[in-house]
């Protein structure tokens, strides 16, 4: 029996067509940046979705033809003016969305069109597979506000390894799908004419399968994987590292320059 169904939240849309949920992230003024408002909309949606039986698959896309730039700038200069304790409560709130992509327990493909941009990046790297087209970018801008791509860090390193994660995130430079798919980031590039298809028949693939058998082979290759579980040590690490590098000087003169449009100080001309 087919069903379909459509929710409109503040910041996200769902369509739900014959077992295939679509999410998009619906901010296009913003570049779909991610928002406490937009991901925790994004986290109470997933729930309902992993105990909904006739949801088989996630599509994860973002609205107006733009994945995602990462997080909402004017959350990201709010950061400067938190104290530790508020910066915490916001990098928790990025590590439980992260967590909860990570552990979702159906299958999550990630549609990236333009650009994906530090955490937007854990999102592609929480999910199953991943399709850019050609001239999409990526990157890890953090360093360069002097940030630190704390939350989004185990789930990178997990997806490409430690290796292409540390050239990468140290180096800040922005690059195309070409070179995401060589580390891992992404899986497929796809031709823009052809995505919704092609997106299609990996999800029709995907519930070929026993939702049963998906679920168990997803928990075991993340037992597999470094032990998979990320323990509560290893959450408050990367946590406590994105926050105090928000409240350090060059955090804040990082972020401060970027919305200023200067070069930061540890730039000399």
């Amino acid at each position: 029996m087919e069903y379909s169904e459509c929710k409109i939240d503040q910041n996200i849309k769902i369509d739900q067509d014959n077992g295939i949920s679509w999410i998009t992230l619906n901010n296009p003024a913003k570049k779909n940046a991610l928002s406490i408002s937009m991901i925790n909309e994004l986290i109470e949606n997933l729930k309902a979705i992993a105990e909904d039986e006739r949801q088989r698959v996630v599509v994860l896309q973002g609205a107006d033809g733009v994945f995602c730039s990462g997080a909402d700038l004017e959350w990201m200069r709010a950061g400067i003016q938190q104290n530790m304790n508020e910066n915490m409560e916001d990098a928790r709130l990025f590590y439980k969305l992260y967590s909860t992509l990570y552990y979702f327990p159906k299958p999550i493909i990630a549609w990236v069109q333009k650009f994906a941009f530090g955490g937007a990046t854990g999102l592609i790297a929480c999910a199953d597979y991943t399709l850019a087209e050609k001239d999409s970018l990526f990157g890890f801008p953090e360093v360069k506000l002097g940030l630190v791509p704390g939350t989004i860090a185990p789930f990178i390193v997990k997806k490409i390894g430690f290796n292409h994660s540390k050239a990468l995130m140290l180096s800040g430079e922005t690059f195309k799908a070409k070179k995401a798919k060589k580390t891992g980031l992404i899986n497929e590039i796809i031709i823009p004419s052809e995505s919704e298809d092609r997106i299609r028949k990996i999800a029709e693939q995907f519930m070929k399968n026993s939702p049963e058998a998906i679920a168990s082979t997803k928990h075991l290759l993340n037992r597999i994987v470094d032990n998979g579980e990320f323990t509560d040590d290893l959450a408050n690490l990367c946590c406590q590292t994105i926050a105090s590098a928000r409240i350090s000087d060059e955090g804040q003169e990082g972020v401060t320059a970027f919305f200023e449009k200067r070069k930061p100080s540890w730039i000399k001309e």
